[in-house]
């Protein structure tokens, strides 16, 4: 087999594996996606692809199967001591094999890159970062940034500069990586002055850019106070308004004008009028007030009782009851005047005696 058709079915290979672990992880199937992926990235190299694929097609490929790598390691992997130490979640079951911490992790990354930390993609340093910010291992994170800015190509930082096909992508890529460093990194470590220095050391990032990013910095430095405001509403018990008689509001009144000075106590007419000062209830008698000062109304009259039953009946049975009355009396007409048969005869008087009985009862 010639080495051309090797390469092109090693690249098939990975992206057939890469395909398999994607979708085991998509489905929850942690161990099949552990596998498919650590298949992959153990055959995944720069050089072993760029040579018959093509060099652009053989990163892109090397990111896609390591950052799906670093996924999978992140949904299996949990921080089993305080240096770094990765082990598997007692949730997973079948797997095997998994890096010892993410340094580790990034040195094989780097190795498959080349062996230069500085030509790893953006895009693979990034969830490699994240990784080791949510193991709550920033030092990892730290050294990895810092490992990869220092050993940068003078052909990538002559890009960063330009105008040149690609430039914009890659400042972006570039200014993303500083901002996880400064914003992230460095706060959970508490150097916020190695952040500041960074900054000011920069010659790639624009002024606006550092102007956000260090109006940012102070927010983190000082956060601002968060002041709820409480609402001062004073609970006040809601005292019972007692109606007073008309003889109170009298001497209650008599007193008033009693205390007024001689120059204000003038004609009659400056004088308030009694009526007005009556209650509408103490006027119409239809309230009494207690000792205790309760208001309590006046019992119904035993005519407003029976009219308000009559009412309720009438309006029930009303029409009924009406209807029934006139056919009676028709029959009783016709019954005076016209010889009928015995059978209706009979039926009237039975009529008429239901009648009568139910007149006999009183709702009083």
């Amino acid at each position: 087999m010639s080495t051309t058709s090797k390469e092109k079915s090693l690249a098939s290979h990975l992206k057939t594996l890469h395909q398999k672990a994607s979708r085991a992880l998509i489905l929850g199937q942690n161990s099949a996606a552990w596998e498919h992926s650590r298949t992959a990235v153990e055959h995944c190299t720069i050089e072993r692809l760029a040579a018959e694929y093509g060099e652009q097609q053989a990163r892109q490929l090397c990111c896609r199967l390591w950052i799906l790598y670093i996924c999978v390691v992140s949904s299996v992997t949990e921080v089993a001591e305080t240096d770094g130490t990765l082990r598997i979640k007692q949730s997973v079951d079948g797997v095997r094999g998994v890096p010892e911490s993410v340094r580790s992790v990034w040195t094989n990354v780097v190795s498959a890159f080349g062996g230069c930390a500085g030509d790893v993609d953006s895009e693979v340093l990034v969830p490699t970062v994240l990784l080791s910010l949510k193991l709550r291992d920033a030092r990892t994170a730290r050294d990895i940034v810092e490992s990869w800015l220092a050993t940068l190509s003078d052909e990538y930082m002559s890009l960063l500069g330009s105008q040149g096909v690609g430039a914009q992508q890659t400042m972006a890529s570039y200014v993303r990586v500083c901002e996880l460093y400064m914003l992230h990194v460095l706060p959970q470590l508490g150097d916020l002055n190695s952040a500041y220095e960074f900054l000011r050391a920069s010659t790639v990032v624009s002024d606006s850019v550092k102007k956000e990013f260090t109006k940012r910095l102070d927010a983190l430095r000082n956060p601002p106070v968060l002041t709820r405001k409480r609402k001062t509403t004073k609970s006040r018990a809601r005292k019972p308004k007692l109606v007073q008689s008309p003889v109170q509001m009298v001497a209650k009144t008599e007193a008033a004008v009693e205390t007024q000075p001689e120059k204000q106590v003038g004609t009659r007419n400056d004088l308030p009028s009694l009526a007005s000062l009556v209650p509408h209830s103490a006027k119409i008698g239809v309230r009494r007030q207690t000792k205790t000062g309760a208001v309590v109304r006046r019992p119904r009259s035993t005519l407003s009782v029976a009219w308000r039953v009559v009412r309720r009946l009438m309006s029930r049975w009303g029409f009924t009851l009406f209807t029934l009355a006139v056919a009676v009396a028709v029959i009783r007409m016709l019954t005076q005047r016209f010889r009928v048969p015995h059978f209706f005869t009979a039926v009237y008087r039975k009529l008429w005696n239901t009648v009568k009985m139910g007149t006999q009862v009183t709702y009083i």
